[in-house]
């Protein structure tokens, strides 16, 4: 299995099409969705591309390969345009990978707290789990001293912190993290 991973879209229907793009040179079978998938949110620029109604539609074509998890920006009204689920808070997905099953969290990153121990096990997730993530607009690999590995793929749209506008890539073998122009800079082997 392959994933293409994407947080903080915000509405952006031309980062949205560029990154899905990449969905089918590299052979994904599912889109993971991290949420903030419409509204710009009261703390970020409206993007130069944004266009919500067409990010919902774009979207919609690929209902039956995505899997999404709601963000701080994602309301209710939001999510009646799209033909997919997008309210949980959380997710899992487990990738059989060359070292034994590895239980990956979805989230979005504002509501669960992966920093002790006591923290991740409330979250049902244990030493050497990983967690995908994105809400900060950073992307990263951020080893965290519960013993969880977060990764954070960015934004597509509105990228923070120096990051450039990304995505990730995820399989049994590692997840990599690319800029919207397909170049990897970082990877975490499985």
């Amino acid at each position: 299995m392959k994933y293409l991973v994407i947080s903080d879209v915000h509405g952006g229907c031309e980062e949205l099409k560029k990154a899905l793009l990449f969905f089918e040179s590299m052979k994904c079978d599912y889109i993971i969705l991290l949420g903030d998938l419409l509204n710009h949110g009261p703390r970020n620029k409206v993007p130069q591309s944004y266009d919500p109604m067409s990010v919902g539609e774009i979207l919609n074509q690929y209902k039956d390969r995505i899997i999404s998890v709601r963000g701080n920006c994602d309301s209710e009204v939001d999510s009646m345009v799209f033909s997919f689920p997008c309210n949980a808070s959380y997710g899992y997905v487990l990738l059989n990978t060359v070292s034994g099953v590895r239980k990956v969290f979805l989230t979005h990153g504002h509501l669960h707290k992966i920093e002790t121990l006591e923290q991740i096990e409330k979250i049902g997730l244990k030493h050497n789990d990983i967690v995908l993530s994105g809400h900060t607009h950073v992307s990263g690999i951020f080893y965290k001293d519960s013993g969880v590995v977060n990764i954070n793929p960015g934004s597509i749209t509105l990228p923070k912190g120096g990051s450039k506008a990304g995505f990730a890539i995820m399989s049994e073998e590692d997840i990599s993290l690319y800029s919207l122009d397909g170049i990897k800079y970082m990877s975490y082997s499985l």
